[in-house]
């Protein structure tokens, strides 16, 4: 057996020379029947398996190719629904501002928050807003939720918003269903709190508080916060209230400063 595996590894090429003249030789001087045959044998044999090998390659480089294609699609589709859900988003916010009906000879004016500033909690904030827009110092800010803050600097393409959650900021405030009158200020050791209300007043957990508009910087009716609790001690001229602001001073995105419309 060794032999002969020998001898025909010796004479392989002789061997392969002798077949191609003897394929050629049938194909030229044989029969319809036989070159029919010898065909289909070489095509079998020799294309097919090669013919398959291309289709199954031009067939994966293909399908590759759609594949790189979806994926394009799939992260382009992606980022379209995302920035669709971010304009959804907004205008969910923006609609719920709108909500707020300014007071006469008063429209709002919508900023973007830039940088927030504070040791512990925020208590000033920078838009991209500034004098170019028709912002100026003392200008209340507020958002979806309720009063903010007010404009204490301005540059031509910025300003601040000191925010009610700084200590030296006071807002005249007043509640709703009582009528009575105090002053929202912010501590960091008990939060937003309602200063100067009479130990006679009448207010109870749940009462909504807004501006009352004295004191010239905030309009009236803007929305503050609620009242959490209500403490009277004896001897005492006024209540201790703790508030609940409106606004999450937080998570501040979309401001809106209250601009008067004769000073455009």
């Amino acid at each position: 057996m060794s032999k002969i595996s020998n001898l025909f590894a010796r004479h392989w090429r002789n061997m392969h020379f002798i077949l191609i003249i003897i394929l050629i030789s049938v194909l030229f001087f044989g029969n319809k029947i036989v070159v029919t045959y010898v065909n289909q044998i070489t095509y079998t044999v020799f294309y097919s398996p090669f013919d398959k090998i291309k289709r199954t390659y031009l067939t994966l480089k293909t399908t590759s190719e759609e594949n790189d294609q979806l994926k394009t699609l799939l992260t382009e589709a992606s980022l379209t629904i995302s920035t669709y859900e971010e304009t959804i988003k907004e205008n969910k916010r923006l609609r719920s501002v709108l909500g707020f009906e300014p007071t006469a000879g008063h429209t709002l004016v919508p900023a973007k928050v830039i940088s927030i500033s504070g040791e512990i909690i925020p208590t000033s904030a920078i838009i991209n807003k500034g004098a170019s827009d028709s912002i100026y110092i003392d200008q209340p800010v507020i958002n979806q939720f309720g009063l903010i803050g007010r404009i204490t600097s301005v540059s031509p393409n910025n300003a601040i918003v000191q925010l009610l959650t700084d200590p030296s900021n006071r807002v005249a405030a007043r509640l709703v269903r009582s009528r009575e009158m105090g002053i929202i200020k912010f501590t960091s050791s008990e939060g937003m709190l309602l200063d100067n209300l009479p130990i006679q007043g009448d207010a109870v957990p749940g009462d909504t508080i807004i501006s009352s508009g004295l004191g010239g910087v905030y309009p009236a009716g803007l929305k503050v916060g609620l009242v959490k609790n209500v403490f009277k001690e004896e001897l005492e001229t006024f209540c201790h209230v703790n508030v609940e602001p409106f606004a999450n001073f937080f998570s501040i995105d979309e401001l809106f400063i209250v601009r008067k419309i004769n000073n455009d």
